[in-house]
């Protein structure tokens, strides 16, 4: 497929113009080439989703993030930014990188939060957290009752140990929950599930020795919220291993790349 006509289709289905962005760029980073055969998908751009690319010997072919950078090495440390080897490997290989942030959080079909949502088995029935010019978290509702039977439910879909604060009752309200995939800064949120009859929240980053996510405890502590944490990357990937069925869908063969999940983020 024509790279121009790829960017077309992508821009069409996730209307990047209708969002306000973190990152300087959205969309393309980087032109490797005018005809893409193939798609390979991550959720950011770490030293293992390289590593893959060298090991398939990955040309003329788009590399489409979450995230245009590699993952933090502390949920509150500093934003890290792609080696200049790895950057010559997309030059040398025709690897095109193209990344979308903000347009893939946004709910829809292949967003983190309805994706995480489908992989532990629970049912999305509203949205909440609007950010960005966007809705980005999800309400649902499950099968189990218990909190705990939540956390294994997630930790069962991720594959790796999770972390529950349990600030909340051990039931869930009415078998529901709020669901916001990555991470979460605005400690109001507690307050309006609450209101909505929601006393469970799962999320990505939950460790409260970064300055950013200690609010959301202490909130969520007085509002009677439990959080349950799976790491950034973990919570988010299943977004990425989706958007191949939506290549595929295009006629162009897809594979997601796995890296390896933070657990300094619980």
């Amino acid at each position: 497929m024509k790279a121009t006509q790829l960017y077309e289709k992508l821009d069409a289905f996730f209307k990047p113009d209708e969002c306000t962005e973190f990152f300087p760029k959205v969309g393309l980073q980087f032109e490797g080439t005018p005809e893409i055969d193939r798609v390979y998908t991550a959720t950011f751009t770490g030293d293992s989703v390289f590593r893959a690319l060298r090991q398939r010997d990955a040309r003329r072919c788009m590399l489409f993030t979450h995230h245009p950078t590699p993952q933090r090495e502390f949920p509150g440390g500093p934003v890290r930014f792609i080696p200049e080897e790895d950057l010559a490997l997309l030059e040398r290989s025709q690897i095109t990188l193209f990344s979308y942030h903000i347009p893939l959080d946004r709910n829809g079909p292949y967003s983190p939060g309805n994706s995480l949502a489908r992989a532990i088995g629970v049912t999305p029935y509203g949205e909440f957290y609007f950010q960005d010019n966007v809705y980005m978290g999800v309400l649902c509702r499950s099968g189990v009752t218990i909190l705990q039977q939540l956390a294994d439910a997630l930790q069962a879909a991720v594959g790796h140990q999770v972390k529950t604060y349990p600030y909340g009752d051990a039931a869930l309200e009415d078998g529901r929950l709020a669901i916001m995939a990555g991470g979460a800064s605005n400690p109001d949120i507690f307050k309006e599930l609450r209101e909505k009859g929601i006393n469970c929240f799962i999320t990505g980053v939950t460790n409260p020795a970064a300055d950013w996510v200690a609010p959301m405890h202490e909130e969520a502590r007085r509002q009677g919220v439990s959080l349950i944490g799976g790491t950034h990357y973990s919570t988010e990937k299943f977004a990425l291993m989706a958007m191949v069925s939506y290549f595929e869908s295009l006629g162009l063969p897809a594979e997601f790349l796995p890296e390896e999940p933070l657990l300094e983020d619980l």
